[in-house]
């Protein structure tokens, strides 16, 4: 028999795009399935949509007070009766396909955790771009996504028992929650990856990581110095790669946060360590007058 997945599906006012996201799990081949629809405290019409597939797999949770991010997906995990753990943010949705592509793995001790390629959804235009055209890698991932961090929560899917190994989500965090999990886990446990697209990861204007680029800057941060401070072999062996990103997260938030002030833009342009490192981050945020400025 097909083992029962837990799929977590957290919310905070997310009306917009429940529909899309609720019917591409009802719809999945794979049938044997529960929702655990974590409410975090709405006062949208969330709690009315979900109401309205009337589908007795989907067990709805209400908080009765606004809880971080990570908060949040903890309580749901409290709730579960699978021994398979997927989650699916409100704004994207699955193939039908997603869970029934993995679901012969679910048996097998060698593998850990699950994950795929994705397609990005460009609400603004409509459009449709394949995340990655290169085979994702399997088994311990670590020193991969040190170099290139690729996975999406949405596209991942756990063994319940992996979380009694490395622990639940650090609460503390608010954007950077599942970055932190995976590589904990992708340390000591296997990943199996399908390279097809079977994810949509909508991208639009209120993305929150997006619009909270000075708190994603500060979390990393935070949890870079205490990987330093842990002494930890496997970050060590690659620390270059994540004092990369650490940097490159540092300017988009400078940038971000520069608006019109040019003095600054001039600074970091200027500066011989920064610009020649991220001279590409650089002029794709950058408008083109502001670039044409600079080659003067």
């Amino acid at each position: 028999m097909d083992k029962k997945v837990s799929v977590i599906v957290n919310c905070h006012n997310g009306q917009e795009y429940l529909n899309k996201c609720i019917a591409s799990i009802l719809n999945q081949k794979h049938e044997n399935l529960e929702i655990i629809f974590y409410d975090n405290f709405s006062n949208d019409r969330s709690k009315e949509i979900v109401s309205t597939f009337m589908d007795k797999r989907i067990k709805y949770f209400y908080s009765n007070s606004k809880l971080s991010l990570y908060q949040a997906r903890n309580k749901a995990l409290e709730h579960v009766s699978g021994k398979i753990i997927a989650f699916l943010d409100v704004d994207d949705w699955w193939d039908e396909n997603y869970l029934s592509s993995r679901a012969l793995l679910f048996n097998d001790d060698n593998q850990d955790f699950f994950y795929c390629n994705r397609y990005t959804f460009y609400e603004e235009n409509k459009k449709l771009k394949i995340f990655r055209k290169l085979d994702l890698p399997n088994g311990k991932i670590y020193n991969y996504l040190a170099k290139d961090y690729f996975i999406s929560i949405s596209g991942l899917i756990i063994k319940k028992e992996i979380f009694d190994k490395v622990g639940l989500f650090n609460k503390d965090f608010n954007i950077i929650g599942d970055f932190d999990l995976v590589m904990r886990m992708s340390r000591k446990f296997n990943g199996h990856a399908t390279n097809e697209p079977l994810l949509f990861y909508r991208y639009h204007k209120n993305n929150f990581s997006k619009i909270n680029i000075e708190m994603f800057f500060k979390e990393l941060n935070k949890w870079f110095n205490d990987q330093v401070k842990l002494e930890d072999k496997d970050f060590l062996n690659n620390i270059k790669y994540f004092e990369k990103k650490l940097l490159t997260c540092e300017i988009k938030n400078l940038l971000f946060n520069s608006g019109k002030n040019f003095y600054l833009l001039h600074k970091i342009v200027n500066h011989p360590d920064l610009f020649e490192k991220l001279k590409f981050l650089i002029v794709f945020l950058m408008p083109k007058k502001v670039v044409n400025y600079f080659k003067k």
